[in-house]
């Protein structure tokens, strides 16, 4: 009887996208300002799940990209030449908070693989077009967790986008055929109204496609800076994929063990939304 090869049991655990959100990795009200406790309580749990899953990593740009991309106008795509050193200086501090959060990971021995989205992404009218998924399937092969963020990519209408993590991260979770997608934040999930601003606000824990697309369309953003859709942006994601029969948790990245909770389907305080 032969052995199966360690890449080709990697490949046979069950894949999890997990979208690490910038809220909750960093202060978004304080320019390039990480949230460590919060980066190595994502990176301890994911270290533990690594013997039953495969992990692709996800994350927001956060205070890294949210607030210097307002700052030098970048939102809107290519308009002048003026805009090149900002876009320059924005990619230089996006590569910064790649690097610090492998260095956190790595840590908890998590053998995280940095890559650029604007290196495998292309983008029409802000919506991913053209991706070569290829090396993120080689390094999962290998028993690598890739992971990738929100970036400045390349794009056919406007010469640039800003792609969100959101958007890429349900587009991995279909593409790669993930067991799930979860949306790590910093809140207990989706609530009917904003948490930060009405405390009587009331917990979602179960959403159906249908239900979550409609309130999708009604919810407000976040409160910090956000140029990528904040909180509805991430449920009109996932709704996308929960409707090609992929479950999506949302969970409180701030609190413990919640993320190590919802991949393995235990009883959490979170959202989910239920595949159609």
């Amino acid at each position: 009887m032969k052995s199966c090869s360690p890449a080709a049991a990697t490949m046979r655990k069950p894949l999890i996208v997990v979208k690490l959100g910038g809220s909750a990795l960093t202060d978004k009200t304080a320019i390039y300002t990480p949230r460590r406790a919060a980066i190595g309580r994502a990176a301890k749990q994911i270290a533990d799940l690594r013997r039953r899953f495969s992990f692709v990593v996800v994350h927001g740009a956060g205070s890294y990209g949210h607030i210097p991309v307002k700052r030098w106008h970048l939102t809107s795509g290519f308009k002048h030449a003026g805009q090149l050193r900002g876009l320059a200086a924005t990619k230089s501090k996006l590569l910064e908070w790649e690097m610090f959060l492998d260095e956190a990971f790595l840590k908890h021995h998590v053998p995280l693989i940095p890559l650029l989205a604007s290196d495998y992404v292309v983008t029409k009218n802000g919506r991913i077009h053209t991706t070569d998924l290829r090396p993120i399937t080689n390094w999962l092969r290998l028993g690598c967790v890739p992971s990738s963020g929100g970036d400045i990519v390349t794009d056919l209408r406007n010469g640039f986008a800003i792609l969100s993590g959101d958007q890429l991260a349900a587009y991995l979770a279909i593409k790669l055929k993930a067991s799930r997608l979860i949306f790590g934040t910093d809140v207990d999930g989706v609530f009917d109204s904003n948490p930060k601003l009405n405390p009587r606000a009331r917990l979602l824990s179960d959403l159906t496609v249908t239900s979550a697309a409609r309130f999708a369309s009604r919810a407000r953003g976040s409160t910090a800076p956000d140029v990528t859709g904040g909180m509805a942006g991430k449920i009109r994601e996932a709704v996308a994929v929960a409707a090609r029969g992929i479950p999506v948790y949302f969970v409180n990245l701030t609190k413990n063990e919640r993320l190590k909770a919802a991949a393995l389907d235990r009883q959490v305080l979170c959202s989910k939304i239920i595949p159609a």
